[in-house]
């Protein structure tokens, strides 16, 4: 039962990092704030390395992540039509902290509902969580 708990979460914190990955890449060519490109920067890169950490764990099991292409579309379409009238800086840093706001309560609800204290899957989901709320923090000075 433990595998498959530690499963549940480290697939979870790779979504989520994977996710972030992906709006940051849809919103880059929408900023022109040169010190918010660079905080968008900074935080990919973070993120993607949850993403890395995530997959090596999900390898150790013998599974291969995957994307779920709705998510993708679903996910592209909103950053779209959230930026189709408004690409200020301000508003893009508030679409990022609620990202970073969701991506906390989704590790959240997985971590209660698979209970794996001490375990690697655990340590990297509460990392993520403090990263998020890192950002959130950083974030508001561009409201």
């Amino acid at each position: 039962m433990r595998n498959y708990e530690e499963i549940n979460v480290l697939k979870e914190t790779r979504r989520n990092a994977a996710m972030a990955v992906k709006a940051i890449d849809a919103l880059m060519g929408k900023i022109y704030n040169q010190e918010f490109a660079y905080e968008l920067t900074s935080e990919k890169n973070r993120f993607r390395d949850f993403e890395r950490k995530a997959e090596a764990g999900l390898w150790e099991y013998g599974l291969l992540p995957k994307d779920s292409g709705l998510q993708k579309v679903m996910l592209w379409g909103s950053i779209q039509a959230n930026t189709m009238l408004n690409i200020s800086t301000n508003h893009v840093a508030d679409m990022m902290i609620q990202g970073n706001t969701r991506g906390i309560t989704e590790l959240l609800k997985v971590k209660h509902n698979n209970k794996v204290m001490g375990s690697y899957a655990n340590e990297l989901a509460e990392e993520l969580m403090d990263f998020e709320e890192e950002n959130i923090e950083r974030l508001k000075r561009f409201l």
